[in-house]
């Protein structure tokens, strides 16, 4: 039987071969039994071993169209009670939180351990796990398609439906930074509906740990739900992540006083009564007041070094971010500041923004952006003239656009030259190509226009 690829048979056409099959085995079998023998059994003839072969190869295409039988079976009973199957997975991970939380809460010591689960969870979540996951994303193959959402067409029988999946699940899907063609239990579908390899995908999140202008770990904009990662991440990197997630939350951080640690100090590592922490790391002691080594026997002074920052911020006309205390610097462009805590507020006072009657640009610092980009985009020095002439048309884009969203699609630059490009987020030179925003002219890498704008 001839099965053309990509497209499975129906039930009753797995019935009609199986039957075929089976005649054609009877008949072999009445063949075989008419010959009378006269040879040497070391020595059979060639139409013997022919024989022998047909019936071996008959036999493997029935048990294939047997299995094949079987899998479309369990896909359409799975595929009609789908609703169901999501509902006890549901119940059974509710089960198993609610049991998490009543060993947390019972203090008794005989009991184990809450943070820890007996080897028979783990295996019985190990197994369940991957199969919730795998219903899961075979359910949105079959639901949804990322190349066939604008193409109108007459609607897929269920067998189609599966012919077309497994066509999907063997080619694979195109991870969205590294380009490589992964399958599909190797990638993560996340909001936007990118898709990211998990090797691409662990590593955003092992640099959203160490950069907080990553974290959390977005895709457009949208951030990417943790448990497509975490499993695929080592104890240590869960660890290290799961810090950086009470780090970055933290408004009043306090940091290792011993300049060659620098860890950070979570709250609860504070004592109450002398303001100290201790870190966990390096056993160094620190104020929580001015994160200096603790005083020990005395009050906290007031820290010398602080003041004289503050100062010098003070005479260069630096702005504190009142979301996280941090010193920002505003080199160009307007006066709304995004800080990497997430809060915008205003250079010039201070206030969060759209709380001040200050105004939105500062005239000077708009000229400089201006003649910055178009200095930066200039392939050789222009003519004063034609200089002045795209300084003007910059600057009056700008004054439109201060407070841009980067909305839309972004162009691509190429041919930078032998100094290349350099991401005006991150600082990171690049070679191949940028990405610039159509309406304020700024340049971002692939990873930062994802990532952090």
């Amino acid at each position: 039987m001839a099965v053309t690829a990509g497209i499975l048979p129906t039930r009753c056409s797995f019935d009609d071969d199986i039957a075929m099959i089976t005649l054609q085995m009877e008949e072999f079998d009445i063949f075989a039994k008419q010959d009378k023998g006269k040879y040497r059994a070391e020595e059979p003839p060639d139409f013997k071993v022919a024989l022998e072969a047909s019936v071996e190869e008959l036999q493997i295409h029935k048990y294939y169209l047997y299995d094949c039988k079987f899998a479309q079976s369990i896909g359409a009973a799975v595929h009609e009670d789908e609703t169901i199957i999501a509902a006890l997975a549901s119940e059974d991970h509710q089960a198993y939180e609610d049991r998490e939380m009543a060993l947390r809460l019972n203090e008794d010591p005989d009991l184990e351990h809450p943070g820890q689960a007996t080897e028979s969870d783990l295996s019985l979540l190990d197994k369940w796990l991957p199969v919730v996951a795998e219903t899961i994303m075979a359910n949105a193959l079959i639901t949804t398609s990322d190349d066939e959402l604008d193409q109108a067409g007459p609607s897929m029988t269920f067998a189609e439906r599966q012919a077309d999946l497994l066509v999907k699940l063997s080619q694979g899907f195109t991870c969205s930074v590294c380009r490589e063609t992964r399958r599909c239990d190797a990638m993560a579908k996340v909001q936007c509906e990118h898709r990211y390899c998990i090797d691409c995908a662990k590593e955003l999140f092992i640099r959203a740990t160490n950069d907080e202008e990553l974290f959390p770990p977005r895709c457009c904009k949208k951030p990417i739900d943790a448990t497509l990662v975490r499993r695929h991440m080592t104890d240590d990197e869960l660890e290290a992540y799961d810090i950086a997630s009470i780090e970055f939350a933290t408004i009043d951080r306090t940091y290792c006083s011993n300049r060659q640690c620098g860890k950070f100090l979570p709250a609860g590592l504070m004592h109450v009564g002398t303001k100290a922490a201790t870190c966990k790391n390096c056993d160094t002691c620190t104020c929580c007041i001015c994160n200096n080594e603790y005083h020990r026997g005395s009050d906290c002074p007031n820290d010398p070094a602080l003041r004289a920052t503050r100062k010098l911020a003070l005479a260069n006309g630096w702005q504190t971010c009142p979301g996280c205390n941090v010193l920002v610097q505003l080199r160009t462009g307007c006066n709304y500041i995004t800080c990497r805590c997430k809060t915008e507020f205003c250079y010039v006072c201070g206030i969060r923004w759209k709380n001040c009657h200050c105004d939105v640009a500062d005239e000077g610092r708009m000229i400089e952006r201006a003649e910055e980009v178009v200095d930066r985009d200039a392939e050789a020095g222009p003519p004063r003239a034609e200089r002045n002439r795209r300084v003007r048309l910059i600057h009056s884009e700008l004054q439109e656009n201060h407070e841009c969203e980067h909305r839309g699609r972004f162009q691509r630059l190429l041919s930078g030259g032998r100094r290349g490009f350099q991401c005006e987020m991150c600082d990171a030179r690049h070679w191949k190509y940028i990405l610039q925003c159509r309406h304020c002219y700024i340049n971002v890498c692939e990873d930062c226009r994802r990532n952090r704008i």
